[in-house]
Formats: C-alpha cells, sequence, structure tokens
C-alpha cells in the first residue's frame, strides 16, 4: 500500500474510541479499508483503460500513484485559465468550471466501477461485521478516493494562488474546493439517479462506459484545440462581471465568493454569491444523503452482477432475433455467401457494437479522426473554399489527408478484432464444421470496413461531391479502393485468430508493432502518390481498376485460407 493510502488511513482511523462508542470495530474498519485500497492500487483507472499494460504477469500495483500523478497534469493545465479574462473573478470562474467538470468526468470514469461494484453485500456482509462498520467502510473509501483526487488537482491553484494573492487568498481558495467537491459529488448523485430512472440497471454501465469515451475524445480535443484558441486576442479581455446570465452560473458563485472572502464587507454585492456558494453545496449533500441515496441503493441492489458485463436482462426468442436489424442483415446477404462467412459477418459486426472493452479501443479513433480534420483546418489558416472547390494544391492535400486518414480508424478497430476478455468462448469455432476458416476471416473483415468505414466514405463522398462536384468521385473512388486494398492485405498477413477468441493480455507481442508500423506506412506512401497523379483523370480511372481487381483478389485469397495456413499463423502469433 502506497504512502498516502496509509496517511489516509492512519488519519481516519485515529478515533478508534469513538468508533467503539457508535458501534463499530476498528479492526474489522481497517481490513475493509486495507482490501479495498490494495484493490484501488491494482485497479487501472477509467480514464486509463485504453493504455493499460497487457501482461498478466505483470499486474498493476500502482494505479493510485498514476491517477494522481494525472490529476495533478490536469490541475496543470487549469493553470491556463488564469490567461483568460482581464480580472480575478473571470479566471477564477473559468478554474472552477475546469475543475467542476473534469472532476465529475473523473469520477464518472474512474470510480463507477467501484460504486456499483456490489461483491461488498456477497462477501463481507455473510462474515461478522456489523452494518455500521460496512457502511462507515464504504463512506471512507468514497472519502479517500475523492481526497486523492482533489488534492493533486488543486495542488497547482492553490500554489498560484498563495504566490499571487498570499495567505488571504490561499485560505478562502481551499474552503471553496470543498465546496466545489461537495456539489460536483450532488451533480454525480443526480446523474446516477436520472439514468437509473430512465433506464435499466442493466444498461447503466454501458451508459457510462459510452461517457468514458465521450472523455477521452474530449480530452484529446481540449488538448489539441485549446492552446490554439488561448492564443486569440478576445479572451484576454473577456470579463463575466457584466453577463447577466452568469448569476445562475454555480462556478461564478464560487469565484465571486473568493473576491468577498478577501474582504467581508458586508455591504458588497458579492455577499449573495458567498451565501449561495455555502448553502447550495451543504443543502445538495443533505439532498443526496435524504433523497438520492435510499433511491440510488435501491436500484443498486437489482444489479445483481458486479463484472466488466452487465447482467442480461431477461429476454424471449423474439427478443434475441429482433437484434439484428433488417439492414444488417440485408447488407451480409448481399456481400456474404451462405454459412461460414455470413455468420462470422454478422457475429464480428454485432459484438463490436455490444463489447466495451472494444469500444474503449476503437471508437475513441473515430473521435480523433473528428478532431484531426478540424485542427488540420486550423493550422491552415491560408486555406480557402475557393482553394477546395478549384482542388489547388492546398485543396488537393485536404482531400486526400482526410481519404487515407481514415485508415486509422479501420487498422485500429482490425487489430482489436481477434482480443476480447470472453475469450474462453472461441472454442465454438473449433468444434463447428467449418470446412473453410478463410471465410470466417472474411466475413469478420467485410463487417469491419461496414461498421468503420463505409459511413465515413458516405460523409466524405456526399461532403466531397456537394463542394467539388462530381469531377472528383474517381479520386474519391481510388481512395476508398486503395484502403480497402490496405485493409484486406493487412488482414491476410497479421489476422491469425478468430474475432474475439483471444485472451487480451497477448496482444502487446514485439511482432504486433512491426506490423502496425507497416500497415500505417502503406497508406502514407499511396497518400503520397495519389498526390502527385491527383489531376491525371486517365491515369485515376486505369488505378481504380488495378486497385479493385486487386481488391477482389486479396479478399478471394483471405476467404480460401485453410486449416494449416490458420494452425501456422496461430503459431508464429
Amino acid at each position: 500500500m502506497n504512502i498516502f493510502n496509509r496517511f489516509f488511513l492512519r488519519l481516519l482511523l485515529a478515533p478508534t474510541g469513538l468508533y467503539r462508542r457508535i458501534g463499530v470495530n476498528p479492526l474489522h474498519l481497517r481490513a475493509i479499508l486495507i482490501a479495498k485500497l490494495t484493490m484501488d492500487d491494482r485497479r487501472p483507472a477509467g480514464l486509463h483503460q485504453m493504455r493499460r499494460k497487457k501482461e498478466k504477469e505483470k499486474p498493476t500495483t500502482g494505479a493510485t500513484l498514476g491517477t494522481m500523478f494525472f490529476t495533478a497534469l490536469m490541475g496543470c493545465f487549469f493553470l491556463f485559465s488564469f490567461g483568460v479574462g482581464g480580472d480575478a473573478m473571470t479566471q477564477y470562474t473559468f478554474y472552477f468550471s475546469f475543475y467542476i467538470f473534469i472532476l465529475a468526468s473523473t469520477l464518472i470514469s474512474d470510480f463507477t466501477s467501484v460504486l456499483i461494484d456490489v461483491r461488498d453485500n456477497m462477501i463481507i456482509l455473510p462474515k461478522p461485521v456489523t452494518d455500521k462498520t460496512f457502511l462507515l467502510g464504504r463512506l471512507f473509501h468514497i472519502i479517500i478516493h475523492v481526497a486523492k483526487l482533489v488534492l493533486p488537482m488543486t495542488l497547482p491553484g492553490m500554489i498560484y494562488t498563495g504566490i499571487i494573492s498570499g495567505i488571504p487568498g490561499l485560505l478562502p481558495f481551499m474552503v471553496l474546493v470543498l465546496l466545489a467537491s461537495l456539489f460536483t459529488i450532488f451533480l454525480i448523485n443526480a446523474l446516477y439517479v436520472f439514468i437509473l430512472k430512465v433506464t435499466t440497471p442493466e444498461k447503466f454501465k454501458n451508459i457510462i462506459s459510452n461517457f468514458q469515451i465521450f472523455i477521452a475524445i474530449l480530452f484529446y480535443g481540449g488538448y489539441q484545440l485549446l492552446p490554439r484558441l488561448m492564443g486569440k486576442t478576445a479572451l484576454e479581455g473577456y470579463s463575466l462581471t457584466s453577463a447577466k446570465w452568469a448569476v445562475v452560473y454555480p462556478p461564478y458563485w464560487f469565484a465571486a465568493s473568493w473576491q468577498y472572502m478577501k474582504t467581508f464587507d458586508l455591504a458588497s454585492p458579492l455577499v449573495i454569491y458567498f451565501v449561495l456558494s455555502i448553502i447550495i453545496p451543504v443543502l445538495s449533500v443533505w439532498v443526496v444523503i435524504k433523497y438520492f441515496a435510499p433511491s440510488f441503493n435501491q436500484k443498486l441492489s437489482m444489479i445483481s452482477g458486479s463484472g466488466d458485463e452487465p447482467v442480461a436482462a431477461k429476454t424471449n426468442s423474439k427478443d434475441i432475433l429482433s437484434t439484428t436489424s433488417s439492414y444488417i442483415t440485408s447488407v451480409a446477404n448481399w456481400l456474404t455467401e451462405k454459412g461460414a462467412e455470413r455468420m462470422a459477418f454478422l457475429f464480428t459486426y454485432k459484438m463490436m457494437g455490444r463489447s466495451r472493452d472494444f469500444k474503449m479501443k476503437v471508437y475513441p479513433a473515430l473521435g480523433y479522426l473528428a478532431v484531426f480534420v478540424v485542427v488540420m483546418f486550423l493550422n491552415n489558416k491560408k486555406l480557402s473554399l475557393a482553394q477546395i472547390q478549384q482542388e489547388t494544391g492546398q485543396g488537393k492535400f485536404v482531400f486526400i489527408s482526410i481519404i487515407y486518414f481514415c485508415s486509422f480508424a479501420l487498422s485500429t478497430a482490425l487489430g482489436q478484432l481477434t482480443f476480447s476478455d470472453k475469450y474462453k468462448a472461441g472454442w465454438i469455432y473449433y468444434v463447428t464444421p467449418i470446412h473453410n476458416p478463410g471465410r470466417m476471416y472474411s466475413g469478420a473483415v467485410k463487417a469491419t470496413i461496414i461498421k468503420f468505414y463505409v459511413p465515413l466514405v458516405a460523409i466524405i463522398f456526399c461532403t466531397a461531391i456537394a463542394i467539388v462536384g462530381p469531377k472528383v468521385i474517381p479520386n474519391l473512388l481510388l481512395g476508398f479502393f486503395n484502403q480497402v486494398l490496405i485493409t484486406i492485405l493487412t488482414a491476410y498477413l497479421t489476422l491469425n485468430a478468430f474475432p474475439f477468441s483471444v485472451q487480451q493480455s497477448t496482444s502487446m507481442k514485439g511482432g504486433k508493432f512491426i506490423k502496425g508500423l507497416f500497415a500505417l506506412a502503406i497508406p502514407i506512401m499511396l497518400a503520397i502518390v495519389h498526390y502527385f497523379i491527383y489531376s491525371y483523370l486517365i491515369v485515376i480511372i486505369m488505378l481504380c481498376l488495378l486497385s479493385g481487381i486487386a481488391t477482389w483478389l486479396m479478399m478471394d485469397a483471405l476467404k480460401n485460407k485453410n486449416w494449416e495456413q490458420v494452425y501456422a499463423r496461430e503459431y508464429e502469433g
């Protein structure tokens, strides 16, 4: 157990006599907290799940320290708010806005798996542990976890405030951080209760997982876009003191309270915000304890499982049959042959939309693609719509970059296609009478292209045709065929297992890295060649035909893989 956990543990367990008087066993309480904090150290944080170590023989042991370091970096990022606006109230409004949002996001993505984990009820309650000890252990666990987020996150702000304003500014800031934290906890509880009110507990974790994906994209977008926007001179003189809507904006209350607490002038109009910043958080805590907690616990008790996957709801055969939409069935009938290939297509398509682990690794890539497009336009300030319409050098570069950068999302999906936490279910592939295993690969690759590339292509085609006109279609088709050819070639060379049949811990072998670089180098080389031949229509049409034929031949080669090739690839992998 790390030094921070030991510090909080000694601090909270100090009044042992008081605990005995109220019916709490200090030894049991200490054992419960040690177990919970040890598990926290071994549980990767929600925001780091996409980059966590894959080797099973090297378990995570410092997740708490990693989370604290990450939140400290986020706290340093908050210091950008002090460069916005021309007065302290505006700057601290931005600071508390960042703080409340990031703290809420971190708690939701990082602590939800702990909060809705009901294994306590099955492991601790059957033991001779009193209800008061159990509840106090759960409460102290939440307090320690929140403290390990709040302290490193606000430490840079405390240092800055102490240097600029001294003790008269630092002490009010620390008090307001505590009040803002209580208000954030209220917002999270309100969100949880609302989600459980409008949906079932079985779908609760799925919604939280989607929120984690959104946060990952938002953080990446903020990292790329905010530094560019912070240079805008319009933000330097911006002030919220004259904005009428600010009076109903909670971060503005805390900023105004900080300004008021430096003087405590009762005649100041800021006294209203001071009262609001104290009453609202305290009232929020009372509402959480009085109303939100009972309803949340009642809903929480309905979740009988606590693994990574929610407990399946009771379904009948009609519900199961309705899970495959008529659209996907029609696409499968059109693109695949009856039998193993069609089964692999439908299975892979549905699993890519249901597996949370797969979505956490692949879906953010689509968001990164959107951020890349925005950043590209922001960096190229000389680019205009007329240049794109006339297909000048910069206009061609934009189209080529967008078309071939889509391979990033496609290669990410293909790279994670074989991995799953439920890999043991892959035995079904080897007991089923499949005479041609290559059709399993081709069906899975086709599902990946339909799921992740065709929607992007449709958007790019419609946008390009609307801006440039039909003359851009040959270049778009060449880019499309090249990307599909790259995908099938990569699958033929690197795909050595059936969809979702390999343990995730084996995904970081050395050969994978080299193959990944190779898969990314091919689109770059093709994009460079495409850029130089962009204006030669005859060459583009000929290459479209050649690329289409090569795509057909590569798909046929992938489809005709036999069991000897499969076993050989598995042995090499």
